[in-house]
């Protein structure tokens, strides 16, 4: 006799039930999955125990008939598609007909359904995947589905949970996500009797982020709305000041369906860089909306996996809808929209995707003696009119618009605007940048900042910074970028503090180390606090700033401004200008 058997049924339907239920929340996110599948728009979610020994979804969807119900819970039995060729149009949550199958296999489920056709709903009760009971009840048009001692039946997996606490916790986690994604179903989680999680329907996506995050996290989101082509983002980015050092507040889902994508990732750390801050991560609950046949989720059961035909194309739309809407905004009271906005976006993301080709003849150069050019500029400064008021601190610059005081950060409103010409020397292949020293200055190096250095030389070079190997460990600093520097600067501890810095935190990526860089040399030579500047120093930093398309922060993610205070002149003894 042979060593390979055929495996029962029930054992078949047990193991299949691991790949698509490893917990509770598996069984709430199949079941509401499918009651939004089903139209509805209101949804009840039960949980006891973490989920562990009770859970009940109630909606007011369109139901099953008497004949779908014993069927619904066969394996791969679905309403969803008939054959292969059906999933390139499938929008659809579920489409593979494990999920029923699965829960009944190792629980004790109860189905109760009510089509708008039908006298009366039909109760059927399953335990273990086979029907112990089935008649009719009284119902309201809809389904809810119980279920009860999950795992029962296989006491290795149940012993494998965690707490209760910790269970319910991924059970919020995910209805809140699906409340996000679907922000026109009013949802309702309920635990241990006590209701924690509600919505209602509205529509707007920033009402469910205020129930989940609160009203300062509500207060600032910039909406996202783009198309390009075949695909369209929708949702909310957070400003700057919602960056973070984890990703846990940052959410995607493709057509209302939750995923992970690593492209997806990468376009947004890349749509936020220079605002963020370096080593933290933008806030975003996006939405993307495509044709089926332009992705797979039939990766893995689970469906959080995806993969795109086109990826360029979906890193693309990504970058330019959060870009965009982070460059939405209203600066120093000013909401004027930038009629070319699309085309520094554009120009920004070729640069950080090393698209920028620095032998292109339409590059910008110029040489000793000629006038340098305009550096990412608006086609007009933001109009507004301030009146200068003083300096806080000898650090923060108050500034008067209208019935509204404005604090420019003096340091970081300088760093932003030396960044952007940082950056733009190096994409316009700008050629001379560098300052030269009357007298050049040797640093001696150690072995790793040496070994960096000469990793990086060209990098050093395209940015400014006139060097040359002088020896074993040796280098001679002959020039640093042409920046106005606002006091008297030795050349050779900028470059020390410069390279310190890139030593501390250097990345494998070379886009971040550029990018960290330009940050670098531009923190370093921008005005600090406790410097005095005059009055005309003061007129011309912020009329640069209000040249620049994006003025928010500085590279770092601080904000260049903050709106201090509004105030009524008739109220206070104070002179209108």
């Amino acid at each position: 006799m042979g060593n390979i058997v055929l495996l029962d049924e029930l054992t078949i339907n047990k193991i299949a039930a691991g790949e698509v239920i490893e917990r509770p929340a598996n069984v709430v996110k199949e079941l509401v999955e499918n009651s939004i599948d089903a139209g509805a728009k209101n949804i009840i979610i039960e949980v006891k125990n973490g989920g562990k020994t009770y859970i009940r979804i109630t909606d007011n969807g369109k139901g099953m008939t008497i004949e779908d119900m014993p069927i619904a819970i066969e394996r791969h039995a679905t309403s969803k598609i008939r054959k292969i060729e059906d999933l390139e149009n499938t929008y659809t949550m579920g489409f593979r007909g494990e999920a029923l199958a699965s829960i009944a296999a190792i629980s004790k489920l109860t189905i109760q359904s009510k089509t708008k056709d039908m006298n009366c709903a039909v109760q059927m009760v399953v335990e273990a995947g086979d029907i112990i009971a089935q008649e009719e009840t009284a119902g309201q048009t809809g389904t809810t589905i119980t279920v009860e001692k999950i795992f029962f039946n296989t006491p290795v997996r149940y012993k494998f949970l965690k707490q209760d606490a910790i269970e319910f916790k991924y059970i919020k986690d995910l209805v809140q996500k699906i409340a996000l994604a679907n922000p026109d179903v009013a949802i309702k989680l309920i635990n241990d009797g006590k209701n924690v999680f509600q919505t209602n329907g509205s529509g707007d996506i920033k009402d469910i982020v205020y129930t989940i995050y609160g009203k300062e996290i509500k207060e600032n989101l910039v909406e996202v709305n783009y198309t390009h082509e075949n695909i369209k983002v929708t949702g909310v980015v957070g400003n700057t000041l919602m960056a973070n050092e984890s990703r846990k507040n940052q959410i995607v889902f493709l057509n209302k369906r939750n995923i992970k994508n690593q492209i997806i990732t990468n376009s947004a750390d890349q749509a936020f860089k220079g605002g963020t801050g370096i080593g933290k991560y933008g806030f975003f609950i996006l939405n993307l909306e495509m044709p089926a046949d332009c992705y797979d989720v039939n990766v893995h059961p689970t469906k959080l996996e995806v993969r795109f035909k086109d990826e360029q194309q979906i890193y693309k739309a990504v970058y330019h809808a959060i870009k965009g809407a982070l460059l939405n905004k209203e600066f120093l009271g000013n909401d004027e929209n930038e009629n070319n906005k699309t085309e520094y976006i554009e120009n920004e993301y070729k640069f950080l995707t090393n698209y920028i080709n620095n032998t292109n003849p339409n590059s910008v150069v110029y040489t000793q003696g000629m006038p340098k050019i305009e550096l990412i500029n608006r086609d007009n400064a933001r109009k507004i009119d301030y009146k200068y008021i003083g300096i806080l601190y000898r650090t923060f610059i108050v500034i008067q618009i209208e019935n509204d005081l404005f604090l420019v950060d003096q340091h970081a409103a300088h760093e932003r605007v030396l960044y952007e010409q940082i950056k733009e020397n190096y994409k316009n292949n700008i050629k001379n940048n560098s300052q030269i020293m009357l007298i050049p200055e040797v640093v001696n190096l150690t072995n790793k900042e040496m070994e960096f250095v000469q990793n990086n030389i060209k990098m050093f070079k395209d940015y400014g910074f006139d060097i040359e190997i002088f020896g074993e460990n040796s280098l001679k600093i002959n020039g640093i970028p042409d920046l106005e520097y606002k006091i008297k600067i030795d050349t050779k501890d900028i470059f020390m503090n410069i390279l310190d810095e890139m030593m501390t935190k250097e990345r494998t990526s070379i886009k971040d180390i550029e990018e960290r860089f330009i940050a670098t040399v531009a923190c370093k030579a921008a005005v600090k606090a406790n410097m005095d500047l005059t009055p005309s120093e003061v007129h011309n930093l912020l009329d640069r700033l209000l040249k620049l398309k994006n003025p928010y922060t500085c590279p770092h993610g601080r904000p260049t401004t903050i709106k201090l205070l509004s105030f009524n002149p008739e109220d206070h003894n104070i002179i209108k200008k």
